[in-house]
């Protein structure tokens, strides 16, 4: 077993030239050092472009790849899993960042349980987001994770996708992400289908920062539940419907945030709890 493995970490783009440098930065900065940044951008407009060709000039590391507008996703993070060279694939959004101790810690529970397949963590959202909006969260619950293909399919989608690292082999034998133009959460599909080859493994530690902008899409709960609603007649299996708690009232708000918060909370406790063994 190689104790040391490549991460290939793909970090799919679009239009954010804004974000991009504070999120390649944090993939530099982790402790563990033995990876690759590929970054796919999906036809950006703006200066992205522009900012990651400067960071390319001095640090060999990083490699970008633009391809013409496709609005999908799947179809990036596919074609930067088929540039990788790591035995692990990890995905992080252009807007997102990583705590610097995200692989190190979720290489060295691989190395501990190679029966599983895939590992995840938990996100805490930032930026424009305080513990009264509606888009606060921490992902997931700790209560909502998902261990088993069984679970992910009776809670929901427990994963956050910039949290996890996959072995590539998988990917290839589930044939990467499905680019239907229809299906709008790729991701659970993925993990669904994943789920049939082995388990999933939680680490209840906050490893992804999340980023809430302005300027990210966001549909509808209807659309929302009709997306669920496809995957659901896609794959033959009942999912859970979505849960409108959020938007309900304030004070259903607030009860839902302070249960996020107390996750959040709890952990932070893990971790320094942690860091108080090693030493």
């Amino acid at each position: 077993m190689n104790t040391s493995p490549l991460v290939s970490v793909i970090i799919t783009t679009y239009n954010s030239g804004k974000y991009i440098a504070d999120t390649v930065k944090s993939v530099l900065n982790q402790t563990y050092q033995k990876f690759e940044i590929i970054i796919v951008d999906d036809g950006s407009t703006d200066d992205t472009k522009y900012v990651v060709e400067n960071m390319i000039k001095s640090e060999k590391k990083i490699s970008f790849h633009q391809i013409e507008h496709a609005g999908r996703p799947s179809v990036t993070r596919n074609v930067g899993i088929k540039l990788a060279k790591g035995e692990y694939i990890a995905f992080l959004d252009g807007d997102d960042l990583w705590t610097t101790n995200k692989l190190a810690v979720q290489i060295e529970v691989a190395n501990n349980n190679p029966k599983s397949i895939l590992f995840y963590s938990m996100s805490l959202t930032f930026g424009d987001v305080n513990i009264f909006s509606p888009f606060y969260e921490v992902l997931p619950l700790l209560s909502k994770a998902a261990r088993t293909r069984t679970e992910l399919i009776t809670k929901g989608n427990s994963i956050p996708t910039s949290t996890v690292i996959i072995l590539k082999e998988k990917l290839i034998e589930v044939n990467y992400f499905d680019e239907d133009p229809q299906l709008k959460i790729e991701d659970y599909d993925l993990w669904i289908r994943l789920g049939e080859l082995g388990d999933y493994y939680f680490i209840p530690r906050i490893h992804c920062l999340y980023r809430v902008h302005q300027n990210q899409f966001s549909g509808s709960w209807e659309t929302k539940q009709k997306n669920v609603d496809y995957l659901s007649d896609k794959l033959n299996i009942k999912l859970p419907k979505y849960n409108f708690v959020r938007n309900r009232n304030i004070a259903f708000r607030l009860l839902r945030n302070i249960i996020h918060y107390l996750n959040y909370q709890l952990a932070n406790f893990y971790a320094i709890r942690d860091r108080v063994n090693i030493n």
